[in-house]
This record gives C-alpha cells, sequence and structure tokens, in this order.
C-alpha cells in the first residue's frame, strides 16, 4: 500500500477511553484484593498498598525510616540474604512511603511466585529494624539534608508546606537532623506492628494473574487475623504560619526557587477534574502559559509548573520554577499576570481543544497495560472512591467549558489568596 508522505493524517478525537477490567476478592482476614488479568508475559505485579503514612506517624520521620528499612532485616535473615534472594529469581521489590500509605510491590515471574510470597511474608511480618542499619540510615539522612539545605528549590518547598500547614502537621514538615538522631528501632517497630496490618492493607495484582496466584496470595496474606493495635498519632491540627509572603535570602545564589500556592480541593472534590482542565492551561504541561511565558518568551527559567498535590483529607496547590536570580521579581509578576488573565479573559476555544486533547492523550498512554491500570486503580482506592469515578472524571473534563473555567479561576486562582515563597534574590 502506497502513502502519500506529503499528505498529515487525519485528526481524530479520542472518544472514549475504557480500563481494562477490574475484580475485586475480599480474604477473610479483611485484605481487599483488585485484580487485573490482562497483558502477554508471564509477569505479575503485587502491590500491597497500608494506610501506614506520614498521617499515621507515632513520631516525625518513622514512616519513611520503616519503609527504607523494611528489607534490611528479619529475625532469620539479614538485609543481604533478603536483597540476595529476590535478586537470585530475577524479582524486583521495592518500597515507599507518602502522605496517606506506604507501598510494597514485588515484580516477578509467576513461576517464582511461590518461592518469594514467604519472604515477602516474612519482611512484611517480622522486620527487626537491625541497630546498625538504623545507624546507617540516620547517617546518610543527614548527609543528604545538609546537601539538600544548599539547595534553593529543596529551601523553598520547606517553606511553603510549613506555610500551609504548620511545622508539626504532617503535610508541613520537612526531616529535620534533630528528627533523624529522635528515630529508634522502638518507635519504628510500633508503627510497624500497628500499621503493617491486613485490615489496613490493600493489595493490587496485575499481570498474567491466574487461579493459582491468587490461591498463593490467599495463603500467604488472606488468612492471618491480627489484632488491631492503636497507637497514637501526630497532630494533624493546621498551625499555618502569618502572612502570605515570606523570604528567604541566600547570597550566592545563582538562581532564585518561586512557590506560589495555597490549600486547595482534593481529589474528592466535585470541582477538581473541571480544575485540572484549568490548571493544565495555566501551568499543567509544557505548552501551558507559564512555559510560554516565562520559558519560551522571556528566557528566565528552564521550567515552570503548576500542580495540584493530592492527599486523602487535604491537597495544595502549587506553582514551582527557578529561575535567574537577576529576574525574580518580574518573574513573580508574570505569574501574577497569568492569574490574573485567567480570572478576566475567557480561555479560546482552540486552546481548549488543544488542552483536552492533550489530556486525553495522556491518560491512553496511562492506561495502557495492566501495570498502568493498577496505578490508576491505586489512587481510587486511596481515596476512597470507586472505580466508575474514573470514567465520571474524564466526562467533567471534557464537558468543561470557557465559562466554567473563568468562574473557576475567580474561585480557586486569585492571586491575593496565595501565599508566596521566594528563596534566593528577590
Amino acid at each position: 500500500m502506497n502513502f502519500d508522505r506529503t499528505i498529515e493524517p487525519q485528526l481524530k478525537a479520542i472518544e472514549k477511553i475504557e480500563l481494562l477490567p477490574v475484580n475485586k476478592i475480599s480474604f477473610i482476614n479483611g485484605l481487599t484484593a483488585h485484580i487485573i488479568n490482562a497483558g502477554e508475559q508471564d509477569v505479575i505485579k503485587l502491590e500491597l498498598v497500608f494506610k501506614a503514612g506520614r498521617m499515621h506517624e507515632n513520631a516525625k520521620g518513622v514512616a519513611g525510616a520503616v519503609s527504607q528499612l523494611l528489607r534490611d532485616g528479619t529475625s532469620k535473615r539479614i538485609s543481604k540474604e533478603i536483597s540476595e534472594t529476590f535478586d537470585f529469581y530475577g524479582a524486583s521489590i521495592s518500597t515507599q512511603a507518602f502522605i496517606d500509605t506506604s507501598s510494597v510491590t514485588l515484580y516477578t515471574l509467576n513461576k517464582h511466585l511461590s518461592k518469594l510470597l514467604p519472604l515477602l511474608k516474612e519482611v512484611l511480618t517480622d522486620a527487626i529494624f537491625p541497630q546498625r542499619e538504623l545507624d546507617t540510615y540516620i547517617q546518610n539522612n543527614k548527609q543528604k539534608l545538609l546537601v539538600n539545605l544548599e539547595k534553593v528549590e529543596f529551601l523553598s518547598q520547606r517553606k511553603f508546606t510549613s506555610a500551609l500547614f504548620g511545622e508539626n502537621h504532617p503535610i508541613g514538615y520537612t526531616t529535620s537532623e534533630y528528627d533523624l538522631d529522635n528515630l529508634n528501632t522502638d518507635l519504628l517497630k510500633q508503627f510497624y506492628s500497628s500499621r503493617f496490618q491486613p485490615q489496613y492493607c490493600t493489595a493490587i495484582i496485575s499481570g498474567r494473574v491466574t487461579d493459582e496466584t491468587i490461591k498463593l496470595i490467599e495463603e500467604y496474606f488472606g488468612k492471618d487475623l491480627i489484632a488491631d493495635k492503636k497507637i497514637e498519632t501526630l497532630s494533624t491540627e493546621i498551625s499555618p504560619l502569618a502572612g502570605n509572603e515570606f523570604y528567604e535570602f541566600k547570597t550566592d545564589a545563582v538562581q532564585s526557587a518561586i512557590r506560589i500556592g495555597k490549600r486547595f480541593i482534593n481529589r474528592r472534590h466535585a470541582d477538581y477534574h473541571k480544575v485540572k482542565v484549568m490548571n493544565m492551561i495555566f501551568g499543567g504541561y509544557f505548552g501551558s502559559r507559564l512555559m510560554s511565558n516565562l520559558r519560551e518568551d522571556k528566557g528566565y527559567c528552564y521550567g515552570v509548573y503548576s500542580s495540584v498535590a493530592s492527599f486523602l483529607n487535604d491537597a495544595y496547590l502549587c506553582i514551582a520554577a527557578e529561575v535567574n536570580a537577576d529576574s525574580t521579581a518580574d518573574a513573580v509578576t508574570q505569574i501574577k499576570n497569568e492569574l490574573n488573565l485567567l480570572c478576566t479573559d475567557k480561555v479560546s476555544d482552540e486552546e481548549l481543544k488543544l488542552v483536552k486533547n492533550y489530556i486525553m492523550g495522556t491518560i491512553l498512554s496511562d492506561t495502557d497495560g495492566p501495570f498502568n491500570v493498577s496505578e490508576i486503580v491505586k489512587h481510587l482506592v486511596v481515596y476512597d472512591l470507586e472505580l466508575n469515578e474514573f470514567q465520571k472524571g474524564i466526562t467533567e473534563m471534557m464537558s468543561t467549558t470557557s465559562d466554567d473555567i473563568l468562574q473557576l479561576a475567580n474561585k480557586y486562582f486569585v492571586p491575593s489568596t496565595m501565599n508566596d515563597v521566594i528563596v534566593g534574590k528577590k
């Protein structure tokens, strides 16, 4: 078949995006599993998501420390043995801690699952957090902190979140040297034994999931009944700093880090998806208004973005850029000008169509394959949302009008309602 390469292909709108089928089962110990059975390769991704994030900590820095040290020793094996066993079977295991959750993720071939699940269970039920490993963790993170304290982007983000939530809030604090020194194995074990339990866990299983796969996971993770233990958690009372402009001078700064934003609506809010379209136009992708102004037109920075960090019970909007120090004042002015423009002038139909097409293309990519779909399912589960919220969100975004954006901009994007943080030179 011959193609005329001088004629560009016809553009076709993406009309509908559907998730791969997702099945949900519950085991007798309270563990819930969401299953995405798809893909051609005989590979499994098992992600165990625990309600064990910063919001549940008994002391600052504990969730992150537990997550990082989880694989560093049990009563039967040292860290090296655990790592070598997973490596021997060509498997990958990772752990992460977030604001609302912590997760443990295993990638493996199906044929090795029966060999690896006993070890994974051992890690999740018998971690001992050896003092030697904890000492190394503390020392390494102190060193990272010293390096980060010289970076304007780190300093500005630290000041920004503390301004919005207060220095003692799980979202607002940045782990300090003092917090690291206060970590001990008793704190870690207390958090681990109370939060890494079936009743706080959801399993996301994706890939080539067979009946045997489910039986194995049920055998090792679906039967144990463990008492619900309680621990005292950090206060989540919000105590933001007074005022709305914060400046930290850094004499040797070549760049200034700018953070502008405020506490915001989260994914569960009725306006969230339409606001997502508005934010995409403003600063959510490479072709956004902020990028066109500060990068393409003015040449002040390599990148400037606006994003919403959404959590189960809170969220914040953050406009972020690292700009040439001599251009700091005008960069802030240009950001405010773009905010005001959204509040006064309607978005053109052409720009709105372009952004909607970009969003649909991104979603299409995000739903390609079972492992990507598992990420979507995980985020819905974390927010206690039903799976049909995925399609509802797409419908909301695609039905957004220029009138909607003008109204929402005046509701959420008024510059005077935001905090400004600048670290570097003003």
